[in-house]
C-alpha cells in the first residue's frame, strides 16, 4: 500500500478498523478515509492483514496442538524429569549468588519504601539481606529485579542477546519466600525459567526500539514461579504460553534519555510472572498457538533458531566483571590491556581511538556524551574512554564527578565506533581496538571477555566481587556466610532462612 499525505486526499479523520475476533489490538488506524483507499488502492487495503489474522485463529483454535504447544510440552517434560545435573546445580548456584549481590548493592540507589504492604509474617512482609525494607512476596520480587539491573552487572545469555536469569531467579525468589521453599526448589524454579526464557529470547529477535528487558523475560519469570508450586512439564508449558499471550514491548527509549525507568521492566516480569503463575495453578487455562501469534510489531521470529531438550543453556550464561552492557565488555578488555602496557600515558597525549566491533554492539550501546548512569552503561565510547584511563570499571565510573570530568568527556568524543559484520560471523563476538599515541599504533583484538561459557569467572572471582559489591551495606562475616551457603551449602535449607537480613 502506498503512504499517501492526508492533503492530497483531502481528510482529516482516522479511519481505522477492528477485527471482529480479535477486537482493538488487531485495529490498524490510517489517517484517510474509506472512500479516498478504495479510488486509490482499488481493492480493500485490509483484506491480507484479515487474512493474516484469521489464519492464526485458525491455526490456534484451542483444539489442535500447534507444532510449538508440542515443542513447550517436551522441553518442559525433560526439564522436571529428573534433579539437575552437578554442573547445572552450580552454574544456578553461581547464578543465584551473583545477582543476589546485584541487588545488594543496587539498594543503594533504589529507594522502594513505597512498596511496603507486605502478605507475609501478618502485615510485616518478607526480610532480604542488604535491603532496608519488608515487602510482600511480589514486591520483593519487583524491588529486587530493579536493584539488581541498577550498576548492569549481572548475567546474560549471549544466544538469547538478554538476560533469563535475572527474570528467573527474581520471580522464584518472590516464590520461594511465599511458598516458604528450600534452596533446592528455587533452584530447581530458576533453571527452569533460565530454560524456557533463553530459548524465548533467541527465537524472538526484538526489532529496532525495542529493549529485551520484561518482554521475553515475562517467560522466564512464570515459569520459575510456577515450578515453584509445583508445576509439572505439561504446566511449565502452559506458563509459557501464558506469559507469550502478554507479552510486553519493553521500549529502548528511556535508555536513550538516561531514565532508569528501564529498571522496572524486568521487575514488572518478575512480580507479573508470580501472579499469572499462582492463576494457572489455581485453575484458569491457558492458550495454545502462543508461539505462532506472539511478537506483532516488536519482535521477529526465528524458527531456525529454537532448541529442543537436551542442552542446558544455562552452562553457557555469562556472569559479568564490569557494570555495564555486556557489549561494551569486549572493548573495556581491549582498553584495559592497552593501559596496562601504556601506563605513563596521559589522556591528553592519546591522538586517536578507533573501535571496530560487531553492529550488534553499536546498535544497543551507540549513546555519546552519557548524562546519566544508564546512559553510559550503555556506551561503548564512554566505557571504553574510562576505561583507557582508569585501567579498567568500576561503578564509581558512574558518579557525577566521572560523567562531568572534562579529561574523561574529551576522550569519550574522540572515540570512533565502526560495526564490522565480519566480527559476528559465525556467532562470534570480536572487537579490535586501534590506539594512535606520538604517531604509533597499537592494536589488539579481543574474541572473548571474561565471564564467557569459554573462560568463566572461577569462584574465587566470584567470591570477590560479591564482596565487593555488598561491603557498603552487609558486615562482612555475613556476607562469607551468604557465599558458603548459595555455593556449597545444603538444598534443604530455607530460603528465608538463609537470606534473612
Amino acid at each position: 500500500m502506498r503512504v499517501v499525505p492526508k492533503s492530497r486526499l483531502g481528510c482529516t479523520k482516522p479511519w481505522y478498523r477492528v477485527c471482529d475476533k480479535c477486537g482493538p489490538k488487531a485495529a490498524t488506524f490510517l489517517f484517510c478515509c474509506a472512500a479516498a483507499i478504495s479510488r486509490l488502492c482499488g481493492a480493500d487495503p485490509f483484506q491480507a492483514m484479515d487474512e493474516e489474522v484469521q489464519r492464526l485463529v485458525n491455526s490456534a483454535n484451542g483444539e489442535t496442538p500447534t507444532d510449538y504447544d508440542r515443542k513447550l510440552q517436551e522441553l518442559g517434560d525433560w526439564i522436571v524429569q529428573a534433579k539437575p545435573p552437578a554442573d547445572v546445580e552450580n552454574a544456578a548456584r553461581r547464578l543465584l549468588l551473583d545477582t543476589i549481590a546485584c541487588a545488594i548493592a543496587g539498594f543503594r540507589k533504589v529507594d522502594v519504601s513505597h512498596l511496603v504492604d507486605g502478605d507475609g509474617d501478618g502485615d510485616s512482609g518478607y526480610g532480604l539481606v542488604g535491603m532496608d525494607q519488608r515487602l510482600g512476596s511480589s514486591e520483593l520480587a519487583y524491588a529486587f529485579a530493579l536493584a539488581a539491573c541498577a550498576d548492569e552487572a549481572c548475567e546474560g545469555l549471549a544466544f538469547a542477546h538478554g538476560r533469563p536469569g535475572l527474570h528467573a531467579v527474581a520471580a522464584g525468589l518472590g516464590a520461594a519466600f511465599r511458598a516458604n521453599a528450600s534452596l533446592a526448589e528455587l533452584i530447581d524454579a530458576v533453571v527452569a525459567g533460565f530454560e524456557f526464557g533463553g530459548r524465548m529470547g533467541a527465537l524472538f529477535r526484538a526489532k529496532p526500539g525495542i529493549h529485551v528487558d520484561g518482554t521475553w523475560g515475562l517467560v522466564a519469570s512464570t515459569v520459575a514461579a510456577r515450578r515453584m508450586l509445583g508445576g509439572d512439564g505439561a504446566a511449565l508449558a502452559d506458563a509459557a504460553a501464558a506469559a507469550l499471550c502478554q507479552m510486553p514491548a519493553s521500549l529502548y527509549l528511556p535508555v536513550a534519555q538516561g531514565s532508569d525507568l528501564r529498571n522496572t521492566y524486568s521487575g514488572h516480569a518478575a512480580a507479573a510472572g508470580m501472579l499469572v503463575a499462582a492463576s494457572l495453578a489455581g485453575g484458569m487455562p491457558s492458550a495454545q498457538g502462543a508461539v505462532e501469534a506472539a511478537g506483532g510489531f516488536a519482535f521477529n521470529r526465528d524458527d531456525a533458531a529454537w532448541l529442543g531438550p537436551g542442552e542446558h543453556l544455562i552452562l553457557q550464561g555469562y556472569l559479568k566483571p564490569y557494570p555495564s552492557v555486556r557489549h561494551t565488555h569486549y572493548g573495556i578488555e581491549a582498553a584495559r590491556e592497552w593501559r596496562r602496557q601504556h601506563g605513563d600515558v596521559r589522556p591528553e597525549d592519546i591522538g586517536s581511538v578507533v573501535l571496530e566491533i560487531y553492529p550488534e554492539a553499536v546498535t544497543y550501546c551507540g549513546n555519546r556524551a552519557p548524562r546519566t548512569a544508564i546512559m553510559g552503561q550503555f556506551s561503548l565510547s564512554y566505557t571504553l574512554a574510562y576505561s583507557l584511563i582508569h585501567g579498567d570499571l568500576t561503578p564509581a565510573a558512574y558518579e557525577p564527578e566521572a560523567l562531568t570530568n572534562p579529561s574523561l568527556q574529551a576522550l569519550e568524543a574522540a572515540v570512533e565506533t565502526i560495526p564490522v559484520p565480519a566480527l559476528a560471523e559465525g556467532g562470534q563476538r570480536q572487537a579490535r581496538l586501534t590506539v594512535e599515541v606520538g604517531g604509533k599504533l597499537w592494536s589488539s583484538t579481543v574474541d572473548n571477555a571474561p565471564g564467557d561459557s569459554s573462560s568463566p569467572l572461577s569462584d574465587d572471582y566470584l567470591a570477590e566481587k560479591v564482596r565487593t559489591f555488598c561491603q557498603d551495606r552487609v558486615a562482612s562475616d555475613r556476607v562469607e556466610r551468604l557465599i558458603a551457603d548459595l555455593l556449597t551449602g545444603a538444598g534443604t535449607e530455607l530460603v528465608r532462612g538463609l537470606l534473612v537480613p
